[in-house]
């Protein structure tokens, strides 16, 4: 004789109830997205990268792993290589080298893990097959809208042969475009200038070392250009230590808040800067991301982010700026 349990109504309820919350569960459990997130940097634009990203997953539930590469190329190997391993469901990243980094792209590409660029990427011809978006700054525009001010702003001084030193980051393709950009906008609006000295200049400290040696071992040298916001700094803080201030300026590229602090408080040496909008950058990227990963299209390959003119001739926008980041983000 068979026994049967019978449930009263009530108990039918719970037990359903129980063994919905289960597969419930089960199922959240199974649909959680990890995004993996690799920085160059932890300050300054790519502490804004990391803020905007952060918030972009936030908003979509979505868990995040990010890590801290510092601009190597073995530390970025590494962390990535543990990422595919823990099988995120995409990786966002501004990549070390357009060479160095291709390895660890085609390795997540071939283990099915999309990788979506922002800032930087590898080479196109690896990007075209491994990468599934690029979220950046049109990069010699950022370059070239800058020198533009710059070459008005000798124009108008009567200055027809500035002389310029510059604060380089070569070793990534970006800030190459970004430098093109800037000495051809220059050339066309103030033809006789003068190209003096050319270094890399874009490590906090190592920046300010180059530009005082560059200043003082040149004094003709009237003007300054940097591809970075930590270069940009070590031009002024060059300036400064050199003794030229009311003799030199500065033009750069990127925005903080060291950067506003500047362009308010010493208004004769650092007279412009194109910022970039690296919140936007990172919300963008996550965006990109949650579309590899659930298999839409994506629409286009490059997404260009705005870029935004600082002026020390215009305290106004820079202090609302200043306003808008309490946290000090940019």
């Amino acid at each position: 004789m068979t026994n049967r349990i019978r449930l009263r109504p009530a108990a039918l309820r719970v037990f359903a109830s129980a063994a919905l919350a289960v597969l419930m569960a089960g199922a959240a459990g199974a649909q959680e997205l990890t995004i993996g997130a690799l920085y160059l940097d932890a300050q300054g634009f790519y502490g804004g990268i990391k803020k905007g990203i952060e918030a972009g997953a936030g908003d979509s539930s979505v868990r995040l792993l990010g890590q801290n590469s510092q601009g190597d190329a073995a530390k970025e190997a590494q962390f990535a290589s543990t990422l595919i391993a823990s099988k995120v469901s995409a990786i966002i990243m501004s990549p070390v080298s357009a060479t160095a980094s291709v390895p660890v792209v085609k390795q997540a590409s071939e283990a099915g893990i999309p990788v979506i660029c922002y800032n930087t990427c590898v080479n196109d011809e690896d990007a075209k097959k491994y990468v599934k978006a690029l979220v950046t700054t049109d990069q010699f525009k950022l370059g070239y809208d800058v020198g533009l001010v710059a070459g008005d702003y000798f124009k108008g001084k009567g200055i027809d042969k500035p002389r310029f030193g510059i604060l380089n980051c070569d070793v990534y393709e970006a800030c190459v475009q970004r430098k093109a950009g800037f000495k051809k906008a220059v050339e066309e609006t103030v033809p006789g200038v003068e190209w003096a000295a050319d270094q890399a200049g874009f490590e906090p400290g190592k920046s300010t070392e180059t530009a005082t040696t560059m200043l003082t071992g040149d004094t003709a040298i009237n003007a300054m250009f940097a591809t970075t916001d930590n270069g940009t700094i070590g031009a002024i803080q060059g300036i400064m230590a050199s003794g030229r201030q009311g003799q030199a300026v500065v033009f750069g590229n990127d925005i903080s808040v060291q950067l506003a602090q500047y362009l308010i408080n010493a208004p004769e040496t650092l007279i412009a800067t194109n910022g970039q909008q690296p919140q936007q950058m990172g919300k963008d990227s996550v965006a990109m991301a949650l579309k590899a990963i659930k298999g839409e299209a994506i629409d286009t390959y490059l997404t260009i982010v705005p870029t935004e003119m600082f002026l020390s001739s215009d305290p106004d926008k820079v202090k609302a700026w200043l306003e808008a980041r309490p946290d000090g983000i940019p």
